[in-house]
């Protein structure tokens, strides 16, 4: 029986030649996710019928096969230095995140980066094995000050910038260039705990 494929972005405008796996907006994030109604994944699905569909079928073949998905992606791993997770949808439960942990653990030549506003899923796995893997670089998604949410171990924190509002002294500036970015071990790629970095809304 052939092995159906997962789909695996080659890049984008921002992430460059960085490549990434990506699920469905919203039914993947959390239920009260306050970015839903102006989700910038939600409006690329819209326009792109085939990227829908692609999210789409990486999420029903993590349902059906998640060991054929995982053997997929380690396989794409050997070819690259640099990864994403999810430029849409989320962690959606904790046996996932587990998994993308324990695939971080067995590919240490490749770096991970992953936004997620699955807090609780983060939090529970840190208080049950200790850390994160040391090159996986997780960042919580905030939404404005009125959003909040619980961060016990200090991860790092990226905050969306509205219209009017100026950022603090204190946090980064995204440059718009991941590929670059993580060549260079600047910006998210290198974000420590503590530390935010601010992205315009878009």
């Amino acid at each position: 029986m052939n092995q159906q494929q997962i789909s695996i972005s080659k890049g984008n405008t921002k992430l460059k030649e960085i490549t990434s796996f990506s699920l469905p907006p919203v039914i993947t994030c959390r239920p009260d996710a306050p970015c839903t109604i102006d989700c910038y994944a939600c409006k690329i699905c819209n326009l792109r019928r085939n990227v829908a569909e692609a999210y789409s079928r990486n999420f029903k073949l993590l349902q059906e096969n998640p060991e054929s998905v995982f053997i997929q992606l380690k396989s794409h791993l050997f070819t690259v230095r640099f990864f994403r997770f999810h430029v849409s949808g989320d962690f959606y439960n904790y046996d996932y995140f587990k998994a993308v942990m324990r695939l971080a653990i067995d590919c240490p030549w490749c770096r991970f980066i992953a936004f997620t506003k699955q807090y609780e899923i983060a939090n529970r796995y840190i208080k049950e094995n200790g850390n994160l893997p040391e090159n996986f670089n997780l960042i919580f998604s905030a939404w404005g000050n009125d959003w909040k949410f619980e961060n016990p171990y200090n991860l790092p924190v990226a905050q969306v910038l509205f219209k009017g509002q100026e950022p603090l002294e204190n946090w980064y500036t995204c440059g718009g260039n991941c590929q670059e970015c993580s060549c260079k071990g600047v910006g998210c790629w290198q974000l420590h705990n503590g530390e935010t970095i601010y992205f315009n809304k878009h």
